[in-house]
Order: C-alpha cells, then structure tokens, then sequence
C-alpha cells in the first residue's frame, strides 16, 4: 500500500508539473519568450490529443477566451511535446479534468485544454532550501564541468554495422552529449532490433534524443536558474531591510 501511495504521489506531481509546463510553453512561444509576466498572449485552450498508446501530445491548435483559433509554430509544438508525452492515464487524475472532450473516435480522444487552470493549478514540488553554500557548491561544479555549450551528436546504426542508416532501418539509436572542447559527456542509447511498431519506434527515437538534449543544455538551464534565484534573492534581502 505504501508502494502505491508513492506512486500515486509521483504521477501526481509529474502531472501538476507538465501540466505548468505546457501552458508557460503555450505562453512563451506566443510571446517569443518575453520575460515580462505581464506581456499578452491572448490564449486560454490549447487542443491536446491522447492516442491509443496512451500518449499524450499538442496538436498545435489554440483559442483564446472568444473562441478564436490559431496555430502554434509547428517547431515550437514538436519541442513542447517533449514535455507533453510525460502526460498518461497515470497520471490523467491530474490533467484530464483541465481538458473538454472534444472527439473519442478509434482510441483516440481529442481535447481542449485549459491553459488558464493548468497554470494557477497547484504544483507541490518538493521545496529545497536556497543556502548559500548549496548555491556556491552548483557554481562551482558549473565552473569545473567541461566547457559548454554543449551539444548532441546522433548515430542511427543499420544491422549491418554502417552507421548512417534511415530511422525506419536503423536498429540502435545512440546520441553522444559533447561539450564545447569536443569531449564527450555523456552518450545515450537504445536497441530498435525488435521494435516493429512504427508509434513505439518513434516513441524511442524522441525518447533518446529528448533526454540528450536534456543532459546537453542543462549546464546552460542550471546557469539561467541560479543567476534567477541570485536576483531574487537580492529583491527579497532589500525588500525586507
């Protein structure tokens, strides 16, 4: 019981956080990532599909408060869905009662979701303190970390060994995580021998390079944050003087 009551707590939480994620992505693409929290983007649904296999993606169609359609830029979506795909019935307790059933047809059920509730919506993130010395420590294994940017570098591998095959023939993904000096940092990697369903096929592939591109731009994201928490953390010591 106690297995599943963490569980539960996990799905929550992964719920309430891409939940967040995707309307503050809804916001930033229409906005073309202004920093102003006050700039307007108009939108308050966004279309969302979950297909037979569970997974959840955007389409790319949005409306604001007066019902007005329009499309999100097709790129922008495709890096949102990163996100969205941890979006499951696992965790749906969270996000399907944000959503207005559109269509069910085939196992695949298509809705609006609502942008404005998945934001204000509760996130119950596990609260680490900001101590200095927590903060200096991150600094510090930034400065030593290999020099960034980092980026990824993609091998398909064909059964017969060659190394530049199609998606559809290739039967290993492997994606390297190379720092700026052209050491590697990290290298990723996944068997497609026996995947034969094409969805699954693709489900791997975004998979491997979603979580290289993750480990490749975290030096940069784990800079922007702390250098955020730095400014907020001098507002807060001269606002309470």
């Amino acid at each position: 019981m106690l297995a599943e009551a963490t569980q539960r707590e996990a799905d929550t939480r992964t719920g309430r956080v891409m939940c967040h994620i995707i309307a503050a992505g809804v916001r930033d693409i229409l906005t073309d990532h202004d920093d102003d929290p006050a700039a307007p983007f108009g939108a308050v649904l966004v279309e969302v599909v979950q297909y037979p296999s569970g997974t959840v993606q955007l389409t790319g169609t949005y409306w604001t408060a007066d019902r007005s359609a329009g499309q999100l830029d097709p790129w922008s979506v495709h890096e949102l869905n990163e996100w969205a795909a941890h979006l499951d019935d696992d965790n749906g307790h969270v996000w399907k009662p944000l959503c207005e059933l559109i269509s069910d047809e085939n196992d695949t059920a298509v809705y609006r979701f609502d942008l404005v509730r998945a934001a204000r919506g509760p996130l119950d993130i596990v609260e680490l303190p900001a101590e200095p010395a927590r903060i200096q420590a991150e600094r510090d294994r930034l400065h030593t970390a290999l020099p960034r940017p980092w980026h990824t570098r993609e091998i398909l591998h064909a059964p017969d060994g060659g190394i530049h095959a199609g998606e559809a023939e290739a039967d290993h993904i492997s994606v390297d995580v190379m720092a700026a000096n052209g050491l590697r940092v990290a290298e990723l990697g996944a068997s497609l021998e026996d995947v034969e369903d094409q969805h699954e096929r693709r489900s791997v592939l975004d998979g491997v390079r979603a979580d290289a591109e993750l480990i490749a731009r975290g030096p940069q994201d784990i800079a922007y944050l702390l250098s955020q928490l730095a400014q907020a953390q001098d507002l807060l010591s001269r606002t309470q003087r």
